[in-house]
């Protein structure tokens, strides 16, 4: 097999969000993986398109005080800047559940958040839950907390 330059990677990346190339053999571990860290990618970027592409249409976060958020309703947080995240950092992933249709990660990472006017970094661990949807990963739900 012919190896897939970083360019044509990245030109897939920003023509199909989310998709990955028919070309490109991934270990489905690591699919999921990379799917945290683009959700990460895209929400410090504010990149509510790349970011609502890897989240099912019927997809809710609860945050860490509990409040439950429709996909509608974070992303329009985020891009009306009610919830803006400067950074995330990466402390430690889990692929916890992994099937062919279904996985579960917890991720932990220091994220620089401020939200609804109250900055700070917090140690955010996100439980994403995935199913496999037409061939492709997405986000069906998150579970926020703090570790």
């Amino acid at each position: 097999m012919m190896a897939i330059s970083k360019t044509a990677q990245q030109n897939h990346e920003n023509l199909f969000p989310g998709l990955v190339s028919t070309l490109k053999q991934t270990d489905p571990k690591q699919s999921v993986i990379d799917m945290y860290r683009k959700h990460n990618r895209y929400m410090v970027a504010g990149d509510i398109d790349k970011l609502g592409a890897l989240l099912a249409d019927d997809f809710h976060l609860v945050h860490m005080t509990g409040m439950v958020q429709s996909k509608q309703k974070w992303l329009s947080e985020i891009q009306s800047g009610q919830m803006h995240y400067f950074s995330s950092t990466e402390d430690h992933i889990a692929v916890t559940e992994l099937t062919a249709e279904h996985a579960v990660l917890v991720g932990q990472s220091q994220v620089d958040a401020s939200i609804h006017g109250s900055r700070n970094t917090w140690p955010l661990q996100l439980e994403l839950h995935l199913n496999k949807v037409n061939g492709q990963w997405l986000i069906m739900h998150i579970d926020a907390s703090m570790y």
